[in-house]
């Protein structure tokens, strides 16, 4: 699984994935302005990693189990390809160091997420130790939140970076 989420962020298909969803996303919006248009990247990625949370936390919760590393592989290949559709969006470069800063911010959310649906997990299974199907509801709906969130922060993150470092005409690459 390590193998596969490394070749997904290193390897130059997410950043050609990532411009193929911005071209759709442009053809079906073509009035809508570069900010417009990154709300929707990080909203339909925010969706796509809550849905993957909560596709995984909740059986877990329900077994009593630790949710599944799936989720933080899903979470931080989709998280590294908002972070690099958004450098394309404002006229970013992908370079390595993007695309070094995007895989960092997108595994450490991922790993901070699953962390809390891990913690999670525990105190659920402490609180209702005989009430599988509460579990299994209140994780899915927790494992959600915390995947929505975490791709909602990490998407206005790299949009507001981009975005004034292209108002203030410096590259990516030269800030610190």
């Amino acid at each position: 699984m390590y193998a596969t989420l490394a070749r997904a962020v290193l390897d130059e298909t997410g950043r050609e994935r990532a411009a193929a969803d911005l071209r759709r996303l442009r053809s079906r919006h073509p009035r809508a302005s570069r900010d417009a248009l990154a709300e929707r990247l990080v909203r339909a990625t925010a969706l796509r990693c809550g849905a993957a949370s909560a596709l995984m936390t909740g059986p877990a919760t329900f077994f009593g189990a630790m949710p599944f590393g799936a989720d933080l592989a899903y979470q931080t290949v989709a998280l590294n390809r908002l972070v690099l559709a958004l450098a394309i969006l404002y006229g970013e470069a992908p370079s390595t160091r993007v695309r070094a800063r995007g895989t960092a911010a997108s595994l450490t959310a991922g790993l901070a997420s699953e962390a809390l649906r891990q913690g999670l997990v525990r105190l659920l299974r402490r609180l209702l130790p005989r009430r599988a199907a509460a579990r299994g509801c209140i994780g899915g709906l927790a494992g959600a939140a915390l995947g929505y969130a975490a791709a909602v922060a990490i998407g206005r993150l790299a949009r507001d970076a981009f975005r004034n470092a292209r108002r203030l005409g410096i590259p990516v690459r030269m800030r610190r």
